[in-house]
């Protein structure tokens, strides 16, 4: 299997321009996602999203989410990197975790069995899989455990921050 690495830099400096948040910045720009089995052709597909999370605390602090996804162009399967930054009530950046992995498509939830859903799995070996809802080409809805919905979809929701680029390798 030949193995292409891809930094992506373009989508870390995107990300910084789009945060209104300077300490939700990925910490170190250069991060590569390893990509595993391109073909002869290279040509990637790549996707970002982010969005802001009420957390599950209840006492008005959230999670800023920032979400790469790398993939080659006609594959449903691919890679990701994902940043999660706590932020504060009163607005400040807390810790941050981050991720990268497997990035596994999947058809239909307990609500909709056509449903296009992104499976993010940690490289880690961690059980901590993020489920998203492809809703539209531009969002993407965080599932719970359950891989149901939330009841307000708007509260869950992350926007694509760079729209489908196509990379040759």
């Amino acid at each position: 299997m030949k193995k292409i690495v891809f930094t992506v830099l373009a989508a870390a400096a995107l990300m910084s321009c789009q945060s209104n948040n300077k300490q939700n910045q990925m910490a170190d720009e250069s991060e590569a996602i390893e990509i595993v089995g391109a073909d002869s052709t290279g040509m990637m597909d790549i996707f970002a999203y982010e969005g802001v999370v009420p957390s599950e605390s209840g006492k008005g602090d959230s999670i800023d989410y920032m979400v790469i996804i790398t993939q080659q162009i006609d594959t449903v399967n691919g890679v990701y990197q994902l940043t999660q930054t706590y932020v504060t009530a009163d607005g400040k950046a807390g810790q941050q975790m981050k991720s990268k992995g497997k990035k596994l498509f999947q058809r239909g939830t307990p609500q909709d069995k056509m449903a296009k859903v992104y499976k993010l799995v940690p490289d880690s070996g961690s059980n901590q899989t993020v489920n998203l809802w492809v809703e539209s080409d531009t969002t993407v809805v965080l599932l719970d455990d359950q891989m149901k919905a939330p009841a307000k979809p708007d509260n869950h929701r992350l926007k694509a921050v760079k729209h489908h680029h196509k990379h040759h390798l």
